[in-house]
């Protein structure tokens, strides 16, 4: 009897770490994300403005914080939208370095509506289970 209980017990601790791990890394991500996008959305305002040395510095900070998200991400997202993200954000620091304003807008605004989706996407919804 004491082993049945036992294993009761057991299992509702694991599933119990599972929902908290779960709930956190959520949490997570709809808290980097948020806060990518403020960072690049402001990289994307200094580039319309076409103040190139304040949309290169607003980059290097972004691009210091998607280093770190980005290697948190990658143990519980996809990799391939992590690389769609990454090759958006090149390009557009590419365009930066260029001075061509309409195809950086344009990436980071693509950069911008992925990092949304992120979150969505991991959420624990029927519609992602089916």
């Amino acid at each position: 009897m004491n082993r049945i209980i036992g294993s009761y017990v057991i299992i509702i601790i694991v599933v119990g770490l599972i929902g908290f791990g779960g709930v956190y890394s959520q949490r997570y991500l709809d808290r980097s994300a948020s806060q990518l996008v403020v960072e690049l959305e402001e990289v994307k305002k200094a580039v319309e403005q076409e103040r190139w040395k304040e949309s290169r510095d607003a980059y290097a900070k972004f691009n210091k914080n998607w280093s770190k998200a980005h290697e948190n991400w990658a143990m519980f997202t996809d990799h391939f939208e992590l690389d769609n993200i990454e090759m958006r954000l090149t390009r557009g620091r590419s365009f930066i370095e260029a001075e061509d304003a309409t195809n950086a807008i344009a990436e980071f605004n693509e950069a911008i509506m992925l990092l949304d989706h992120i979150p969505e996407r991991e959420r624990l919804t029927l519609y992602n289970i089916f």
